[in-house]
């Protein structure tokens, strides 16, 4: 893997960074396609979005020379995967961040896992044991604090590719690593993120460009287990069609093979 600091060749990062010590940062994850980046507009829109939300104050000559820069990699590796990790930098005291961050700027370019099989057989989706936070104040960030998701990772079964974490009311939130959607009576689900979850890229897409009714709003598994088709997504999986839900087994369905066809690159 090809890492960058603050658009130079480099590994290290201080001691002292805030996204090390408290998680003060956020990320990103780019799929490139023949040297262009898949669903641009969206991580930029996300990225400027969150920055907004921790009050990271980015000029916009800074944001020229970031995309500028994620350009000239996504040309120099044009099938690769970008990872954007972008912090307060270092200073402040204690949690009280500093009145002028120095802003870190990360990129790091690696090999994009080749998901064409998965895609045509499906994979295993089962539950996680751990919640989802509830949080209001971070619900839709991709923010820098991942314990719960390296928790959930770290007890999924082998045999699984996914799990779905609800919140402590029991209501599906997402999957470790991707959001959730599924079809019941032709309609397309998927939870509502005001209060947990990640604002994921392909999600955004899929509601946008989704021609048909969408239902957002509180499920439980119990309505999960209704569904007549299920998949998840991400930004370097992209659609990925779920065939079986713990001992439940799904179709690869008419209206989850339309999506992928309009939305999974080629």
């Amino acid at each position: 893997m090809q890492w960058f600091r603050n658009f130079l060749p480099d590994t290290n990062v201080s001691l002292s960074d805030r996204g090390l010590a408290y998680g003060d940062g956020l990320f990103e994850t780019l799929s490139v396609l023949h040297g262009d980046v898949v669903n641009l507009d969206i991580h930029q829109a996300r990225l400027k979005r969150g920055c907004n939300r921790l009050n990271f104050a980015v000029d916009d000559h800074f944001w020229q020379k970031i995309w500028s820069f994620v350009d000239q990699q996504a040309q120099e590796y044009p099938d690769s995967g970008l990872k954007i990790i972008f912090t307060r930098g270092s200073g402040g005291r204690g949690y009280l961040p500093p009145d002028s961050p120095n802003f870190e700027f990360i990129l790091g370019v690696f090999e994009k896992p080749n998901y064409a099989a998965m895609h045509q057989v499906g994979v295993s989706l089962t539950t996680s044991p751990i919640n989802a936070s509830i949080n209001r104040s971070l619900a839709g960030l991709k923010h820098l604090n991942r314990l719960e998701n390296v928790m959930a990772k770290s007890c999924l079964p082998a045999n699984y590719y996914e799990a779905v974490l609800v919140d402590a009311n029991g209501f599906i939130v997402e999957c470790i690593q991707s959001n959730l959607f599924w079809f019941y009576k032709g309609r397309l689900r998927t939870a509502a993120l005001m209060v947990s979850g990640v604002q994921g890229s392909l999600r955004s897409r899929i509601l946008a460009d989704f021609d048909g009714c969408i239902d957002i709003g509180r499920y439980t598994l119990e309505d999960l287990m209704l569904a007549d088709e299920i998949f998840v997504c991400n930004a370097m999986s992209q659609i990925m069609p779920v065939v079986r839900f713990d001992d439940k087994t799904f179709p690869i369905g008419p209206m989850t093979k339309q999506l992928m066809e309009k939305i999974n690159p080629i």
